[in-house]
């Protein structure tokens, strides 16, 4: 990558079709509360490279995310329902059922059954 968005959205396959054969995919799958992308940056990679140094240890700021949104799928390819964990504030989570709104806690994120994740630059969370 050769710059980094403000927000960073990854979509987890979760479907597959092969001929007319279609299934949805059930693997756990963990994912970071934060990531760091220094090591996805052109610009890093070519550098240290060029100067025949290791990868960097220690990430800036701008290179770092926080996990704020995670939507869910449940269920089959043909009957499915979607939910989502929003953050609210920092260590402040909320599981979204239709109307259904209800408080979570940052340990139900990663043994949710995600399907898309979104993340923002560090840096831009209200306390």
């Amino acid at each position: 990558m050769k710059k980094l968005p403000v927000v960073a959205c990854f979509h987890l396959k979760r479907f597959e079709y092969v001929g007319k054969q279609r299934r949805k995919i059930n693997t756990f799958i963990s994912f970071p509360l934060e990531l760091d992308m220094t090591p996805f940056l052109a610009s890093t990679k070519e550098s240290r490279m060029k100067e025949g140094q290791p990868p960097i240890d220690c990430a800036p700021i701008e290179n770092k995310y926080s996990l704020f949104v995670v939507i869910n799928h449940h269920g089959t390819l043909e009957s499915g329902h979607y939910t989502s964990f929003i953050q609210q504030q920092k260590d402040q989570w909320f599981s979204c059922d239709d109307a259904v709104i209800t408080k979570a806690t940052i340990e139900d994120l990663p043994y949710s059954e995600g399907y898309l994740l979104f993340y923002h630059k560090q840096g831009l969370e209200k306390d």
